[in-house]
């Protein structure tokens, strides 16, 4: 089973496509999902990596927003029309292989018609799409991972039932679970009423019963002192997360553009001193109705996303993720607009 290739067109679509790779990674994990940048190692041929995960995923999703077709380069050419347009050779190339090419529908768009595409990429015109809309976001991800999941295969290994040879009686796995737990039962109460002195801290608080080395009377079998202390000698577990996990803050910025002073550069960032050697990469969910972004930020130690617009947002939720293994996401809500500097 091959992993999930997301292609899309930056200036289309970037917010929905960061979202939308969370969301698969959540599922499928990161292994099972590239999307350009933010599967690419720093340093590495991108052409060549984009070449490898294409020739081995087993599906292809094309996110198509309402510019996807009409995004012009700095010549005033339309890149899908440019044989050497990334996007037109990652989606042709998805199409001969005929894998399943998935159109994922964003911002309104429309399924693209065969006259509005290359010769090369018709083909699209003609596969089953996707809606994904921002009110319905939840509910619109899950039709689009139950369709994946026939092809996809979920990291980690999923335990396999207990195949039975011919004439081998089944394991009494259960039966003796029941006999052991029993067995477990009959002997603490029989430690419990066991014959002797239970000496109980009579402070006014009455927070916690100790057993000191008074209360283990010689009537008391050996075994059951060595069970005793044992006890007492086991450390106490605790959930408590560790000093400084949660220690970062928003750091926000905004520059004029030189060709429109009203018109802004916003960068986003983090201040997180006592985490920035475990941290993995920085999401950034800009929560505003109308007008949500979802970026993924830079390499450390800002771990930076820019972006250009009228006006900072008063919500955003910024989403750590860590080096370590199995480690859980921090999140925390900012308004940037308290926290914006000039």
């Amino acid at each position: 089973m091959g992993s999930i290739f997301l292609s899309y067109r930056r200036e289309d679509s970037e917010g929905q496509a960061g979202r939308l790779y969370d969301d698969l990674v959540a599922v499928f994990g990161s292994d099972s999902v590239f999307m350009d940048v933010a599967a690419i190692q720093p340093g590495r041929d991108f052409r060549k990596s984009i070449d490898q995960s294409l020739n081995s995923c087993g599906v292809f999703l094309s996110l198509i927003g309402k510019s996807w077709l009409t995004t012009k380069d700095s010549s005033g050419q339309r890149r899908l029309d440019d044989s050497a347009d990334f996007v037109r050779i990652e989606t042709g190339a998805a199409l001969k292989r005929d894998i399943p090419v998935i159109p994922v529908l964003v911002q309104g768009a429309l399924t693209p018609k065969p006259d509005q595409l290359p010769d090369d990429l018709k083909d699209l015109a003609f596969r089953n799409a996707v809606e994904l809309t921002h009110a319905r976001w939840d509910s619109d991800i899950e039709v689009l991972i139950k369709a994946l999941r026939r092809h996809i295969s979920e990291s980690g290994p999923k335990p396999q039932p207990e195949r039975l040879q011919p004439g081998k009686k089944p394991r009494p796995t259960k039966s003796l679970a029941i006999i052991a737990l029993i067995l477990v039962i009959v002997t603490g109460l029989a430690l419990y009423f066991w014959p002797g002195k239970k000496v109980v801290d009579n402070s006014p608080d009455r927070r916690e019963m100790t057993t000191t080395s008074a209360a283990v009377d010689s009537s008391v079998p050996e075994p059951a002192k060595q069970s005793l202390e044992k006890v007492e000698s086991l450390p106490r577990k605790t959930n408590a997360a560790p000093i400084g996990s949660e220690d970062f803050s928003l750091v926000a910025r905004q520059e004029p553009l030189s060709d429109n002073p009203k018109r802004y550069t916003f960068t986003l960032s983090i201040d997180a001193p006592a985490l920035v050697d475990d941290i993995a990469r920085v999401h950034y969910d800009l929560v505003y109705g109308p007008n949500p972004l979802s970026l993924e930020s830079d390499i450390a130690p800002s771990f930076s996303a820019v972006y250009e617009g009228w006006g900072c947002y008063e919500t955003v939720v910024v989403t750590v993720y860590l080096k370590s293994p199995g480690s859980q996401p921090l999140k925390k809500t900012f308004n940037m607009c308290k926290a914006l500097t000039y």
